[in-house]
């Protein structure tokens, strides 16, 4: 009898004892299943983070490309509006040269006009010289800027248009000018 009671105390000890260890292999299952979803999460967390790393970099890559082609653009862009104004202004002053020229072979007229004409004398030398001054700089100023409108003007004085048709002509090449400009600025 004490040998049994002894046994059913070992059996009860041994019934324990395997009770807890099978809480203890529930647990550390339980710990074991929890470690290993959140390894599978790392390691998916770790993959995505890979791909945006590359995606970055690819964008990355293509916006320094695009930013250069821009830079690039625009660099031309600007030496072409540059060239632009530089051209427009020249040909202004040019305008304003020609308007001098013909003001000045204007008032020459004005002033031989007051003479009268007492004979005819065939061999003039020098009293054309500045329609054909004004004729020779429009004429190469038109040729320089490759200017259709000065062109205009030249071929006018050519044909002996009289001066304030002329004038009257350079008056509108240099307000048309000066829309341009505008529409230049504000498009700019």
């Amino acid at each position: 009898e004490k040998d049994n009671v002894e046994e059913a105390e070992k059996q009860k000890a041994f019934e324990e004892f395997m009770k807890t260890k099978k809480a203890e292999q529930k647990t550390l299952e339980l710990t074991l299943d929890k470690q290993e979803d959140a390894k599978a999460k790392k390691t998916k967390q770790l993959a995505d983070s890979k791909t945006d790393r590359d995606d970055t970099k690819e964008q990355l890559a293509a916006d320094e490309v695009f930013f250069e082609d821009t830079k690039t653009s625009c660099q031309n862009v600007a030496s072409v509006w540059a060239e632009r104004s530089r051209l427009r202004a020249e040909e202004l002053q040019g305008i304003i040269t020609a308007i001098k020229i013909l003001q000045e072979a204007d008032d020459t007229f004005a002033v031989s006009s007051k003479f009268l004409q007492v004979k005819q004398v065939h061999s003039h030398k020098g009293s054309n010289t500045a329609p054909k001054q004004a004729f020779q700089k429009l004429r190469n100023l038109a040729a320089r800027y490759k200017s259709f409108g000065l062109a205009q003007i030249a071929a006018q004085m050519r044909i002996g248009g009289h001066f304030d048709k002329v004038i009257l002509m350079i008056d509108h090449m240099i307000e048309v000018i000066r829309k341009e400009e505008a529409e230049d600025i504000a498009h700019r």
